[in-house]
């Protein structure tokens, strides 16, 4: 190998990192080249990848500018920037090489003075270009005045040195490089489930989308979840198997499967199944030819399992890597299912005690029995039927359960008076959104609802109370308890009338619509299945015949 074969050898080991600054410099009309010690150029752009690189180093000017600018620069530890021809500005960077220096990497910077310098229409009948068009091209490129110089070389030096820093030792970053990219799948995929780690949702939901991302990050063909009998810990999901992928065999098959697995795992690290080539493991041959079975253990009891099945790719063996990603996502759902019954528990607790405490101020009254608990169903099913997600419907839900707690704020006399109330009487019953609201206001899982608990008694025409809100004005929770309650209270029998008939009900809402009721949710009401409504109904009626006591019935 000759000298200079060498010389251009240790240039592009040198520069191993301006694949990637070439780019990011060029984005800001930077030309970054190459040179030997003696000035040759050795490293561009490809002839034709870069207009700008072409029109620089295809004349002699500049090559012969090169040759005799770079010896001088051999008695510096940091050559500084030089304009050689007016307005084209080099910024001279040395380039070692196990400590040697091995030639100059040069950040070529154009100014507005290189518009109008002589040596342009050179360099463009050197590159076969037109020197208009070469103009009108340079100067969409805005370049920067001379004052701006110093700071772009400084700039220019310092993602340099960055570069050569990092490829500096070629083997080191190609293992780093690897061990980041296997670290980035990691922390990517459990930054996504940790993400979606919200119980307020089905957990079933979360439970599919971890399945789906490390589907997404593995080469397995398919990834699940066998989750094991037990109501206790899992709640709805015991017993459910999740799938993300396709296995090519239903649910039923890999359940008759998954139900051996148990003598084969090991209860605290991932097992490893290969039934494409150990005779041993050919039971569980519908999971795949390379399996990986990884324990999810709450409290040292293992309530499930978490299979990648079917390895695919050139290399079917299992790695580390694959591993390790499903013990951590393993680690996460454990954690995560055990959170799930947690809040499931506090859940129902929460809602038991709403219903308690809405169930104690129906009591009052046995013509309201039950009141609250049937609108709260309405008026979920009403927002379903509109489209409202399933958060939602669960907060309007409660919504409607609390809608009336302002009533034990009201007088027993006045909410028990048989007949028409007086003006005054009235006007404590007016009070009661505003009691509720003052009742519930200071609970902070509560916050989102209190508009509905406030304001269900306003009028889409702005005629109620107590704000006398009109139209969209009125928040939307409230609108959908306003026609939930009134359906109610106009089926049920109340102490000044009977209760109307289903049609007699339904014909007063359309007579009210806008005017009293949304005409989009009311059109959406009346088309509701009030089979459920009607069940609660018989359970409330009865309820109150076998309390001690019990006279009449409330319909």
């Amino acid at each position: 190998m000759n000298t200079g074969d060498t010389q251009r050898e240790l240039i592009q080991s040198a520069i191993s990192g301006h694949s990637a600054l070439r780019p990011a410099l060029r984005q800001v009309g930077i030309v970054l080249i190459a040179c030997a010690e003696s000035g040759e150029l050795l490293a561009k752009a490809p002839q034709g990848e870069d207009w700008l690189a072409d029109l620089l180093c295809a004349s002699n000017i500049f090559r012969s500018l090169l040759q005799s600018l770079a010896p001088g620069w051999s008695g510096e530890s940091e050559p500084r920037e030089v304009e050689p021809i007016p307005g084209l500005w080099l910024v001279p960077m040395p380039l070692l090489h196990r400590r040697r220096r091995a030639g100059y990497a040069i950040a070529l910077i154009p100014t507005k003075e290189f518009l109008h310098a002589e040596q342009l229409a050179a360099m463009c009948q050197a590159s076969q270009a037109d020197l208009e068009l070469s103009r009108l091209t340079l100067m969409k490129l805005s370049l920067p005045g001379p004052s701006d110089v110093p700071r772009l070389a400084t700039l220019v030096r310092m993602a340099h040195e960055d570069r050569m820093m990092l490829a500096s030792n070629e083997q080191a970053i190609e293992s780093v490089g690897k061990q980041l990219a296997e670290s980035y799948e990691e922390m990517n995929l459990l930054y996504t489930i940790i993400q979606s780690m919200t119980v307020q949702e089905r957990p079933e939901r979360f439970v599919a989308l971890a399945c789906k991302e490390l589907l997404a990050t593995l080469p397995y063909a398919w990834i699940g979840i066998q989750l094991l009998d037990d109501r206790q810990r899992l709640k709805a999901l015991s017993g459910r198997l999740i799938i993300a992928g396709d296995p090519g065999h239903s649910p039923a098959v890999l359940r008759n499967a998954t139900r051996n697995l148990g003598a084969h795992i090991q209860h605290d690290k991932t097992t490893v199944l290969e039934p494409g080539s150990n005779p041993d493991h050919l039971r569980f041959a519908v999971l795949g030819k390379t399996v990986l079975v990884q324990p999810v253990s709450s409290d040292t009891n293992v309530i499930g399992l978490l299979i990648a099945g079917d390895k695919r790719g050139p290399d079917t063996a299992a790695s580390s890597v694959d591993m390790k990603l499903l013990a951590a996502t393993a680690t996460h759902m454990a954690i995560f299912l055990e959170n799930a019954a947690l809040y499931e528990d506090l859940n129902a607790m929460f809602l038991g005690t709403l219903e308690a405490l809405t169930a104690s101020i129906d009591a009052k009254d046995r013509y309201t029995c039950g009141h609250s608990r049937r609108v709260a169903l309405l008026t979920a099913q009403l927002g379903q039927a509109i489209g409202l997600d399933e958060h939602t419907v669960g907060r309007v839900h409660i919504a409607g359960l609390v809608h009336d707690v302002g009533k034990i704020g009201v007088p027993e006399a006045v909410l028990l008076k048989p007949g028409k109330l007086s003006p005054k009487e009235f006007a404590w019953i007016r009070k009661h959104p505003e009691i509720g609201y003052r009742i519930l206001k200071d609970i902070p899982q509560l916050t989102d609802i209190l508009p509905g608990v406030l304001h269900h008694h306003e009028r889409w025409d702005g005629g109620g109370y107590p704000q006398g809100l009109a139209g969209e004005g009125i928040p939307l929770v409230a609108r959908l308890i306003a026609l939930a309650d009134s359906f109610d209270a106009m089926s049920s029998t109340r102490t000044y009338r009977s209760a109307l008939s289903r049609s007699q009900v339904l014909d007063e809402i359309d007579r009210c619509v806008g005017t009293q009721f949304d005409p989009v949710l009311a059109k959406a009401f009346v088309e509701l299945d009030f089979s459920q409504f009607d069940q609660l109904v018989r359970q409330h009626r009865e309820t109150e015949r076998a309390l001690p006591g019990a006279r009449g019935e409330a319909a």
